[in-house]
């Protein structure tokens, strides 16, 4: 059996001396250094920690607070808290907190409302949010849909602060007003920042170039006042919104528009006086509305029944009786895909925004491939964005068009530049009396920080391999041959987009450019310009689709949202991936970090050298 034999130093002629360790040296850079970093991670983990948890007992918690059953007599209610969003995904907080209501939901929350029998009304309380006009235009439309049933609507606010809010209000039957509220209707006020003067004092140029004289988008960059064609564009827009809305609220409240109008001039009204002048129906206050409801739907005005049910959990319901009724059977209905480009236009994004190339498009090739599918219907909600996005877009929905699917377009509250570039070849195009369209035109370029580095005494000198090597560089202004390509760009995207919209709808190049240049116009005027077709929210797009289909109207379709919400696991995946992107930005500037680090310990060495921690 062999032995393992413990070596050592020592031998017959040599004893070491024994070793004694050196006293550790604590430097006070490096125990911060360390600290920080242990912190991050420890802050990091913890945050991962409670977002995991958070997020799963609340949609526990949710759904089993808001899936009750609901009752036989029931008033829905909507609090108003937050503006509407066109599509679930374009929440914000990745949809972890409470979910903004999807305009759709409300709008068919409403119509299938009319037809229940359980419900008796609807009221609706503004807590601080106002939709946007265009949803307002759409939601309005819904609530005078309701009231032909025969059913009540309330609308309470402790202020109507806006006109876009008192004309919310007036789609209602009756108008409540918290004593000491105020109306404040002061019209239609527009105004722009310009900046050239502050731009010119720290020697900043701005170098932008624009087709047409109506594409104004850096105007307050290169501008020291309102130019005379962006004066124009936007007394037009005022003018038509203005009165497209003295007009509804006129025949909403039995006034003439001279007394709409003269009450707007006056612009803030008291609470007596909104009452005096009929712009509301009742002061009082919220629980005098509970009561009176009560009584006109149980008949005691204490009653204690639960009838008030939030718009929030009748929407679950009815999504989960419908999942029920298409899991059960497979509907007959002719299949219409409904696709949402909402948001700027761009090429690619990690987080699936809607209106991106690279998430659109495959979502438009499924619908086009779908035999079952005869009609696609594009809701758009976007101010616009990177033309070669936007031109990738409409390809896709011209090769449908070419695999025989007929394209309808809704536009929202925005279907502007490459908004417009993507509807333009549809076969018929929706848009609200406020809907904000047209800008057929293209923008762009630089602004030149040459001057303020000049200022400050820094010079930049440069080589360059190419005579136009530096067009991107914000170091210098355009040379003559760099503002030449500028041009040159401009002018292919301009005739491009003129063209492609003059092939969409039927006109002539020349036809074309008149209404083009970059100009804005409401959907209103959109259609006496030809670049719409008719005034309607996404339920008329729908219902010309049911035509297009062959059938009444869109009850008698089935309509297959093509972009699914996402689910909370998908939101968590966000979270966590957002996260992950934190910890990927500190360890790939980690040599930044150690630079400083290093900084630190230099400084506290050669101050401190005698100190030691021990």
């Amino acid at each position: 059996m062999m032995r393992h034999h413990r070596h050592n130093n020592h031998t017959l002629f040599h004893t070491p001396k024994k070793i004694v360790p050196p006293k550790k040296r604590w430097r006070i850079g490096s125990i911060l250094w360390i600290a920080f970093k242990r912190t991050c991670m420890v802050v990091g983990a913890m945050v991962l920690l409670s977002a995991a948890l958070g997020t799963t007992l609340s949609v526990f918690a949710v759904n089993k607070m808001e899936n009750p059953a609901l009752p036989n007599e029931m008033v829905l209610y909507l609090p108003l808290k937050d503006a509407f969003v066109e599509h679930e995904n374009t929440g914000g907080a990745f949809g972890l907190h409470e979910k903004a209501l999807v305009l759709r939901d409300v709008v068919n929350a409403l119509d299938r409302a009319a037809m229940d029998t359980r419900v008796k009304g609807f009221v609706m309380k503004l807590e601080g949010a106002v939709p946007s006009l265009a949803h307002n235009e759409e939601l309005r439309t819904a609530i005078m849909r309701f009231r032909t049933s025969g059913k009540f609507a309330f609308i309470y606010a402790p202020a109507y602060e806006s006109l876009g809010a008192y004309y919310l209000a007036t789609a209602f039957d009756q108008i409540w007003l918290q004593p000491m509220g105020i109306v404040s209707v002061p019209g239609i006020n527009m105004e722009m920042p310009y900046a050239r003067t502050v731009l010119d004092k720290i020697g900043i140029e701005p170098q932008f170039f624009a087709r047409k004289e109506y594409k104004n988008f850096f105007e307050s960059l290169t501008s020291s006042e309102m130019s005379l064609e962006t004066r124009e564009v936007m007394t037009a827009l005022a003018s038509d919104i203005s009165s497209h809305l003295f007009k509804e609220i006129a025949i909403a409240r039995n006034m003439t528009d001279q007394e709409v109008r003269a009450r707007i001039d006056k612009g803030l009204l008291t609470d007596d006086e909104a009452l005096a002048t009929g712009l509301i129906d009742r002061l009082d206050y919220s629980d005098n509305l509970s009561a009176e409801i009560k009584e006109q739907v149980t008949g005691n005005p204490d009653s204690d029944d639960k009838i008030f049910a939030t718009m929030n959990i009748y929407i679950k319901q009815m999504k989960k009786e419908k999942k029920l009724t298409s899991d059960m059977a497979v509907s007959k209905k002719p299949k219409v895909a409904l696709i949402y480009a909402a948001g700027n236009i761009i090429q690619r994004d990690e987080k699936g925004a809607l209106a991106a190339a690279e998430n659109i498009i495959p979502v438009i090739r499924e619908a086009a491939d779908d035999d079952k599918i005869s009609v696609i219907v594009l809701r758009i909600d976007s101010p616009g964005g990177d033309p070669v996005a936007a031109e990738a877009i409409r390809r896709a929905l011209v090769k449908a068009k070419e695999n025989g699917k007929k394209i309808v377009v809704s536009m929202g509250a925005a279907a502007a530049s490459g908004g417009y570039w993507i509807a333009a070849d549809a076969d018929y195009i929706y848009a609200l009396p406020t809907t904000f369209t047209g800008s057929i035109g293209v923008t762009g370029g630089k602004v030149s920080l040459k001057s303020m580095w000049e200022n400050i005494g820094i010079e930049w000198d440069r080589v360059q391999v190419g005579e136009n090597a530096g067009l991107w560089s914000l170091n210098h202004p355009y040379s003559p041959s760099e503002a030449a390509r500028m041009n040159a760009m401009m002018d292919n995207v301009y005739n491009k987009f003129i063209a492609l919209v003059a092939n969409g709808r039927g006109m002539t190049l020349e036809q074309t450019d008149k209404i083009a240049g970059g100009r804005v116009w409401t959907g209103a005027q959109a259609v006496d310009a030809g670049l719409v077709d008719a005034l309607g929210g996404l339920d008329a797009a729908l219902d010309y689709a049911a035509i297009l289909a062959g059938v009444k109207n869109r009850s008698d379709l089935d309509v297959l949202m093509m972009q699914e919400p996402k689910t909370t696991f998908e939101k968590l995946v966000e979270l966590l991936e957002t996260q992950t992107m934190m910890s990927g930005f500190f360890h790939s500037n980690q040599a930044l970090f150690e630079t400083v680090a290093a900084g630190l310990r230099s400084v506290t060495s050669s101050g401190y050298e005698g100190f030691l921690v021990r």
